[in-house]
Order: structure tokens, then C-alpha cells, then sequence
């Protein structure tokens, strides 16, 4: 009933709901199981304090899928772009040669960058750009950026391309008046993940068993299991159930839930 309702709150539920079957049947043999939930997923910085070497083991799974079947080894690779327009204020009326409107230089920038890149009009292995905050004033204004791809070359494309538009309007400008500040957020996990497909093979091989069919599809996203992955476990993503994430029509359907419980059972038990 609330934002976020089921990303990732089904999750948490599927997982504790697992752990007590588990619990209260001991004849199921399983080797060791640790369970871990952090905060912060949503803004990029929940695995950043993840004891990796506490946790000890092997390989893991996030539970924060989508839909029935989802299991994710691929995800964007990402940054923040955040740019500051310094403009120079003065009487409209005298303005012409003298004034600098920080406003329409955060306008001018957000033109330079290919309109075809941005969420509204890409799928798939698509990157975009995508402006998701303005402010400011004629005297100073700022633009808050988010840029994904899923390639190391065409994310660093990226990242190098804002800075040229940056460095050509302050030449033209003859001073620096757009300062921009990149700040990578986390990476592709396939490129850990690849190297041993074994927690694939396990949850796709469980779920085949369990007549669901997996949909090994990249994530336009990411997960904690992107940053817990180069940490040193490799950490795919399983299906929690919810739809429309991220909107106030986002639900999760009860059966799902209860095939992603079946679903971590089955692992556990292989």
C-alpha cells in the first residue's frame, strides 16, 4: 500500500518466510546459510559497509527482482553527473553583452546530449543519460544526472562526452562557469559473475525443476548484488515478485511470493 511496497519489503518477506520452513524442518540437509539485509539499496550505497569477508561464503543471491522467472547476472554500469552553471545576474533591461543566465546554460548543456539517450527511449542493452533534478536561478543553477551502459567502453563514452560539452561551453565562454562532478556508482556484475556461471546454473536448474521458466534478461538497474560482486562474492538476482516498481502502482501477487520461497528452498536443498 505505500511506495516500495513490494521492492524490496516481498523480499525480506520471501527470505525470513524460507528460513522459518527451514527452521522447522531439520530432516532437510543444507550446508551453512547466511542471510543478510541492508538499507539504502534504492540510492546506491546500501552494499558500500558489507562485510564480505564476515559473511564467508562462496556465492550469494539477491531476492529484488521483478516478475515470475527473472535471474539477473547483468546490470548497468553507473555514475552520478552532477553540474553546477555559474551565471552572472544583472537588469534585464542592460543585460545584452553582460548578462550570464546559469539557467539557460544548465538548458544548453542538457541540448548537447543525444536525444535519443534517455530512459523514455531505450530498452535492452540501451545506456542513456537521464536528468532527473533542476534548480537554480539566473545567478546560479545546477543539474543532477544519472548515466548507465552496460559496456566499459560506451560507460566511459559517457562519462567523456558531458566532459567535453563542459570544457567547449567554458571556452566559448571564456571562464568556467559549468563545473561538473562524476562520480562512478557501481559496475556490470557479469564480468565476476562470467567467470563461474555455477549460481546460474543452480537457480536456473531449481527453477526448471519447479516448472517456472527463468528469463535471464539484463537489469536496466541495479542491485546490492552489483557492488557485493566485485567485493568478492559473486551475487546474482532472483525474482521477488514486484511489478511496476518505483511507481504508485507498484504490487506483488501472493503466488509469486510464494514461488520465489520455493524457489530459495530449492537452492538451499541442491
Amino acid at each position: 500500500t505505500t511506495l516500495l511496497g513490494s521492492d524490496d519489503k516481498s523480499g525480506i518477506a520471501e527470505i525470513m518466510t524460507a528460513m522459518e520452513y527451514l527452521a522447522s524442518h531439520p530432516e532437510i540437509k543444507h550446508g551453512e546459510i547466511r542471510v543478510g539485509f541492508g538499507p539504502d539499496e534504492e540510492i546506491g550505497i546500501g552494499a558500500d559497509k558489507f562485510d564480505v569477508a564476515d559473511f564467508d561464503v562462496d556465492f550469494a543471491y539477491t531476492v529484488d527482482g521483478g516478475p515470475l522467472g527473472e535471474l539477473q547476472y547483468e546490470t548497468f554500469s553507473a555514475a552520478a553527473l552532477d553540474v553546477d552553471f555559474i551565471g552572472r545576474n544583472v537588469h534585464p533591461g542592460t543585460a545584452k553583452n553582460q548578462m550570464v543566465n546559469a539557467l539557460q546554460l544548465a538548458v544548453d548543456f542538457h541540448n548537447q546530449l543525444p536525444e535519443a539517450d534517455r530512459p523514455e527511449k531505450t530498452d535492452g542493452y540501451q545506456g542513456f543519460y537521464h536528468l532527473h533534478g533542476m534548480s537554480g536561478s539566473v545567478e546560479k543553477a545546477s543539474s543532477s544526472y544519472i548515466i548507465r551502459d552496460f559496456e566499459d567502453s560506451s560507460f566511459e563514452n559517457r562519462k567523456a562526452f558531458v566532459k567535453k560539452i563542459a570544457d567547449r561551453m567554458n571556452e566559448d565562454l571564456g571562464s568556467q562557469r559549468v563545473v561538473i562532478s562524476i562520480k562512478d556508482q557501481y559496475y556490470n556484475m557479469k564480468k565476476v559473475i562470467e567467470k563461474d556461471m555455477t549460481p546460474i546454473t543452480l537457480a536456473k536448474q531449481v527453477m526448471e525443476d519447479l516448472d517456472i521458466k527463468p528469463v535471464i534478461e539484463p537489469i536496466r538497474g541495479g542491485t546490492d548484488g552489483s557492488k557485493i560482486s566485485f567485493m568478492g562474492i559473486p551475487t546474482p538476482n532472483l525474482f521477488a515478485g514486484g511489478e511496476n516498481m518505483h511507481g504508485r502502482f507498484e504490487f506483488v501477487s501472493l503466488q509469486t511470493m510464494e514461488k520465489a520461497v520455493d524457489v530459495i528452498i530449492g537452492i538451499v536443498k541442491s
